[in-house]
């Protein structure tokens, strides 16, 4: 980062340009504990916990910009540009971070909760769409807000995809559905990963003898860890629930995983859900 201040004498018609070189920086402090200071703005980390290591990968930080630059060269780097540094190890950091835990927690079920609503936007331009309504290109359907739906729990919907959008219609069209929602991200608490991340289902459908929570994914991402995991979690969840329920007179619990490539116009949900059905 230069430290050079020009100066151009507007007034004067001329084209002379005054420098003044900037040598009265202030140092605070070593540029190791400047990085370290930034590092601990992260709510993730806890420096009395974790001292030793911040100060490791700060010096390893410096011992880098040590390798081609001079003295002044690396405070000045340090000093100008410690956030993106700061954010750059943080990055790395959290590759790795995670919460112990012997496995999942078990969900809290209580005997009633409220369906959340969702918080939604769009273009003041754009008009609320019909969720039969054909979206060219496909693309543009995570920007539309979509309404007409009779079996929902809620009168708006977004759908991250053309296969959503599709699975809704199957399930506003199968006469063995009772009733569906899309769960806003404040409507379950489960975690994965160690309990370090929170999962959100695409889909919770009831029918008149089960529940069932359903996931849609593309074909190829279906064997990937994260995915795994994630399905691990919500089966988890919904065999506590099943607990639950099924002690009270109500209704077991499902999980479904389907590829995006199964979800097709003429597909019934039973169908759907027999065929992919997570045990």
């Amino acid at each position: 980062m230069s430290e050079e201040i020009l100066i151009r004498k507007l007034r004067e018609q001329e084209n002379n340009v005054d420098i003044i070189i900037g040598k009265g920086r202030i140092i605070i402090d070593t540029p190791a504990r400047i990085v370290v200071n930034e590092l601990m703005n992260y709510t993730e980390i806890d420096y009395d916990v974790q001292a030793d290591l911040l100060f490791k990968l700060a010096e390893q930080t410096v011992k880098k910009f040590q390798s081609y630059l001079d003295a002044d060269g690396v405070m000045n780097v340090v000093q100008y540009h410690k956030k993106e540094i700061g954010q750059f190890i943080y990055f790395q950091m959290m590759e790795h971070f995670f919460c112990e835990a012997p496995g999942f927690e078990k969900p809290v079920v209580r005997p009633f909760t409220r369906i959340e609503e969702h918080n939604f936007s769009k273009y003041s331009r754009d008009s609320i769409h019909h969720f039969t309504e054909t979206i060219t290109p496909a693309s543009l359907i995570p920007g539309k807000v979509f309404s007409g739906f009779r079996k929902a729990c809620h009168n708006l919907y977004k759908f991250d995809s053309k296969t959503e959008k599709d699975f809704a219609i199957i399930l506003e069209n199968d006469k063995s559905v009772s009733k569906w929602l899309r769960p806003s991200q404040r409507q379950f608490y489960i975690y994965w990963k160690h309990n370090s991340k929170q999962y959100h289902p695409d889909f919770v459908v009831e029918t008149s003898d089960t529940i069932y929570m359903v996931e849609t994914k593309k074909e190829g991402s279906i064997e990937d860890s994260d995915v795994q995991e994630k399905s691990a979690a919500a089966l988890h969840y919904c065999k506590n629930a099943t607990d639950f329920t099924v002690m009270n007179g109500g209704k077991p619990w499902k999980y479904v995983l389907i590829p995006h490539n199964a979800v097709q116009a003429n597909m019934s949900f039973e169908y759907l859900t027999k065929t992919h059905e997570v045990t």
